[in-house]
């Protein structure tokens, strides 16, 4: 969405922003979908599932990297950019120790304004 209101305040025309908008949302289907896709050298350019199952590990210190919507150009130039060759992805994702946290779509876009009942809900399970 913010990539969208971007291009409006430059000046890009309504196709431009529609074309970017459903790159953007079939990427992200693919991003998440959890499928074993590999893209190889176009790693250094597209955050696909690859890498950015690196992102949803439940090791912090791997998880804070790999931010990249759509391409990982800010992921060099911040320097989160994280892809080890010595082992492949993590199978598990996400949390550990939050159990209680939400699986369905929405309630996890609603997970930020619920986080002292999923932290509370996690402790009692």
């Amino acid at each position: 969405m913010l990539g969208g209101i971007t291009l409006a305040a430059l000046g890009f025309g309504v196709e431009l922003i529609a074309l970017f908008t459903l790159v953007s949302g079939v990427h992200g289907y693919f991003q998440h979908s959890n499928l074993k896709l590999r893209l190889g050298p176009l790693n250094w350019f597209f955050s696909m599932a690859e890498l950015h199952r690196w992102h949803h590990s439940p090791i912090l210190e791997e998880a804070n990297h790999n931010y990249g919507q759509n391409v990982i150009v800010w992921d060099l130039a911040f320097r989160t950019f994280f892809w080890p060759k010595d082992r492949e992805s993590p199978e598990e994702i996400g949390i550990p120790e939050f159990s209680a946290f939400p699986m369905t779509y929405w309630a996890q876009l609603a997970s930020p304004f619920t986080w002292s009942r999923i932290k509370r809900e996690s402790r009692a399970a």
